[in-house]
């Protein structure tokens, strides 16, 4: 707890000083990186500008992953394991006037990083690869039976049909990555919940779209009980309005919280790229009645927004005793 940590000023404003440092170089990197990028798709309005765009996506904005870095460095100097309790570390010390201009120097770095927010949104536009695009401005009510699906454990094919009915509803917990630390967890946490869930009939579907290969060393990695179907053309993912957001994972906030990972000592999976194949795709929970029919839906907004067991078990609680709505 940050009430329990002891920090001297000198090294909160040291601190915050490196992180704000750092956390400029990268993003005037980026910047610059992209901005010369778009000068030369100026005037590209066909699918050279999607291509393009492609090319310059992974080469080009990861550097700003170095944040993660930056992130768990400040955390670990102040001895705490995430943002809010370094929030109430500096409160402590706002009276303090080189506290104040540090901060002042963090909160405008936050606003620069807005705009760097508002033209990753514009990437995936122009990628059209946005949740609103892959929907079609709508997602699936209900999945048909005939929806195929590979089994990763057999390799065989399988349809939705297979599962469907027999007195229980499906949880289909669509992965974002097979290196996503935060579905690992979530899953986890259903594991450890699996009692709950099959007293109220319930059955978890892992769903990936990554590859045979990559499955089965997610599940060696993982040691996770549950079945799991993968869905290599993303039909599934697409369904659910479940697009490959840059601006969603690469936002500040977002890669400040995955920092906290490291301020506590765990490292990111170790999968190779090749297996990875899309980091930037996002995932989400899904429960389905016995004909399919969608009666919770959690499409992730970030890459650590899952739904708690807890939500999962009241959606089921709530599908059970009323008529069920999407």
């Amino acid at each position: 707890m940050a009430e329990d940590v002891t920090v001297s000023e000198e090294t909160l404003t040291n601190g915050l000083s490196l992180l704000v440092k750092v956390g400029k170089v990268l993003l005037e990197t980026a910047q610059q990186d992209a901005q010369g990028q778009c000068d030369q798709m100026t005037g590209l309005k066909t699918n050279g500008h999607a291509a393009s765009l492609r090319n310059f996506v992974p080469h080009k904005i990861t550097t700003l992953f170095g944040l993660i870095t930056a992130g768990t460095d400040f955390y670990k100097r102040l001895g705490v394991k995430k943002r809010t309790e370094a929030e109430a570390i500096w409160q402590k010390f706002y009276h303090h006037a080189a506290v104040r201009e540090q901060l002042e120097d963090l909160l405008q770095l936050e606003v620069r990083t807005r705009r760097w927010d508002s033209f990753l949104e514009s990437v995936d536009r122009g990628l059209q690869t946005h949740d609103g695009q892959l929907s079609g401005g709508r997602t699936t009510d209900c999945l048909s039976p005939d929806t195929v699906f590979t089994d990763a454990r057999s390799g065989r094919s399988v349809t939705l049909g297979q599962y469907l009915g027999r007195g229980q509803m499906l949880l289909l917990v669509v992965m974002r990555h097979f290196g996503c630390l935060a579905s690992r967890d979530h899953l986890a946490e259903l594991g450890v919940s699996q009692a709950d869930l099959q007293a109220r009939s319930v059955r978890v579907l892992v769903v990936s779209f990554g590859s045979l290969e990559g499955a089965q060393l997610w599940l060696e990695q993982t040691g996770c009980s549950f079945e799991m179907l993968l869905d290599p053309q993303r039909k599934i993912y697409k369904g659910f309005g479940l697009g490959s957001s840059y601006a969603k994972v690469m936002k500040f906030e977002c890669l400040l919280q995955c920092s906290e990972y490291g301020a506590v000592d765990r490292d990111f999976p170790d999968v190779p790229s090749r297996l990875l194949e899309d980091i930037f795709q996002m995932g989400g929970d899904f429960l389905l009645d016995e004909a399919g029919k969608v009666v919770f839906s959690h499409p992730t907004k970030t890459p650590m927004d899952n739904p708690t067991v807890t939500d999962i078990l009241q959606a089921v609680d709530a599908a059970g005793c009323s008529t069920p709505s999407a």
